[in-house]
């Protein structure tokens, strides 16, 4: 893992329990301290995120829906202004959840939900606005882990719950990976007698992905499993029948597709 995504992460983890404020109780250096963790939880938005990023007058101001200022908070602290507005595609001061994501993806940088690693960027959207996570990891079974600002202590699929927490899951729709310069490219692994396609954090792929030849211009279609073992002979995904080249050299698993480069779906029996 590159050591901007691992202050990112370490500082996000450290985060996790704060609560927002309320306006009526929103003191930043009394008892009821803008700063504290957990106690005296609000309803209005009053957070320790928005102050700072005012405060040195980049946008943000309390108030608002503050899910994106979280995830512009931990970068800003991680790498600095400059820094943090470049990783974001310009829309450091920026807490709109859409207009971020629409920057990000017109500068290239999304990437595909299933290739999802430590330090992206994930959004959803809801009518009036939308929602932002950032990715710290994979469980056991794939599924992307993230930690959120203004989200539900226990529901992954919160749009506003006031509170700093990690999920597993969501209904996440879009993936962007800031350009960390730091950050390492995604490499073939040979092990156990299978292929895995890892990430620079060290982290397989799961599930469909559409990967560039190692030296060539072609893109092949594979699938990889809960572990990350690329898939190979005839395999049932989701209700379909699939063929994948049987393991061997590094053009194992590419899936059968037509001269148009579409999956081709079989007709078999189990």
């Amino acid at each position: 893992m590159s050591s901007t995504v691992n202050d990112l992460v370490r500082l996000a983890r450290e985060e996790i329990g704060y609560l927002e404020k309320s306006r009526a109780n929103y003191d930043l250096y009394g008892a009821n301290c803008l700063y504290h963790k957990t106690k005296f939880a609000g309803a209005d938005n009053y957070t320790k995120y928005s102050y700072e990023l005012k405060s040195a007058k980049l946008g943000h101001p309390n108030g608002q829906p503050w899910c994106m200022t979280f995830i512009c908070w931990i970068l800003y602290k991680v790498a600095g202004a400059d820094e943090a507005d470049r990783l974001l595609c310009g829309m450091l001061a920026s807490a709109s959840t859409m207009d971020t994501k629409d920057a990000m993806i017109r500068a290239g940088r999304q990437v595909p939900l299933n290739m999802a690693r430590a330090g992206d960027i994930v959004f959803r959207s809801r009518k009036g606005g939308g929602h932002v996570g950032l990715v710290v990891g994979r469980s056991a079974e794939g599924k992307i882990i993230t930690i959120e600002g203004n989200t539900s202590k226990t529901d992954a699929t919160a749009w506003n719950g006031g509170a700093v927490a990690q999920h597993t899951g969501g209904s996440w729709e879009w993936c962007c990976r800031p350009d960390y310069k730091d950050a390492d490219s995604f490499r073939w692994i040979q092990a156990d007698g299978h292929w895995y396609y890892q990430n620079g954090h060290g982290e397989n792929v799961h599930g469909w992905a559409k990967i560039k030849e190692t030296a060539g211009p072609y893109y092949h279609w594979y699938w990889f499993d809960s572990k990350g073992a690329a898939a190979s002979g005839a395999r049932q995904i989701d209700g379909k029948w699939y063929f994948f080249q049987p393991d061997g050299d590094l053009a194992c698993a590419q899936c059968v597709t037509d001269t148009n480069g579409a999956l081709v779906i079989w007709s078999m029996t189990e």
